[in-house]
């Protein structure tokens, strides 16, 4: 057992006493004891109103994220490899990255109505542009003599490109994703709150407005673990990628 490890379980139960004598001493509308929570957590996943939404937030989820993956690291290698694709987009894309995407809402559902499509959309946008400029700084980075060298030897695009330039960048493009996977868990609530009240999203915003604080709060939690295993998964992955350049680093 680490330190670190040791010292994020320490974290979690000094966190958890601490929200359980607050909120036994302050009023509980305002912060829920952590074990009434935990009750109305319980109760929610007994009853199948947790899973089932749960469920419908995850596929959301998926479908937004994996669809800007696939097209931000599609994107984000066209503008690192050829200069004028990136004088061609780079204005909108920074624009874009530094716009609030909730302001695309009305826009979206003009588009793509109240569906499942509107809120894969939303997902898509909050995650795209951060690995997109993720990518795209990661290719420009790779050192121009290893391609120069490959294409002296004979290498042709396709070589230099899976051969010398995506294995040199994967660490940028990863940072990148695992960003993309905190936006798109943000763009999953938004959406869920913002368009149809489905999902997660839209059990906070109904117990939010009946002022059920536990059931709120757990729903909260809730998020916060998904979020938590996600991006474990996306980093375990990015471990497996890009564990080569860990151990170069180490001899």
């Amino acid at each position: 057992m680490n330190s670190r490890f040791k010292a994020n379980v320490l974290s979690i139960l000094t966190l958890a006493i601490l929200w359980e004598v607050a909120g036994r001493m302050i009023d509980s509308m305002l912060i829920p004891p952590l074990s009434k929570i935990g009750a109305a957590w319980w109760k929610l996943l007994l009853s199948g109103k947790l899973l089932a939404n749960l469920s419908l937030s995850l596929w959301t989820l998926a479908a937004g994220f994996f669809l800007a993956v696939f097209i931000g690291i599609l994107i984000g290698v066209l503008m690192g490899r050829f200069r004028g694709v990136e004088h061609f987009l780079d204005l909108y894309v920074n624009a874009l990255m530094s716009a609030p995407m909730t302001a695309f809402v009305p826009v979206l559902i003009l588009w793509f109505g109240l569906g499942v499509e509107s809120r894969i959309a939303v997902v898509f946008l909050f995650a795209v542009f951060v690995i997109i400029i993720n990518t795209m700084t990661g290719v420009k980075q790779v050192d121009g003599t290893f391609v120069e060298m490959a294409r002296s030897f004979g290498g042709r695009e396709r070589e230099v490109f899976f051969k010398i330039l995506l294995p040199a960048a994967l660490p940028a493009i990863m940072a990148g994703v695992r960003l993309g996977m905190g936006r798109a868990v943000k763009g999953m609530v938004t959406a869920e709150m913002l368009l149809t009240l489905t999902g997660i999203g839209g059990m906070i915003m109904q117990y939010g407005s009946a002022f059920a604080t536990d059931s709120l709060f757990a729903l909260i939690l809730t998020i916060l673990i998904v979020a938590m295993i996600t991006m474990k998964l996306v980093q375990r992955v990015d471990q497996r990628l890009t564990g080569w350049k860990v151990e170069i680093a180490i001899e």
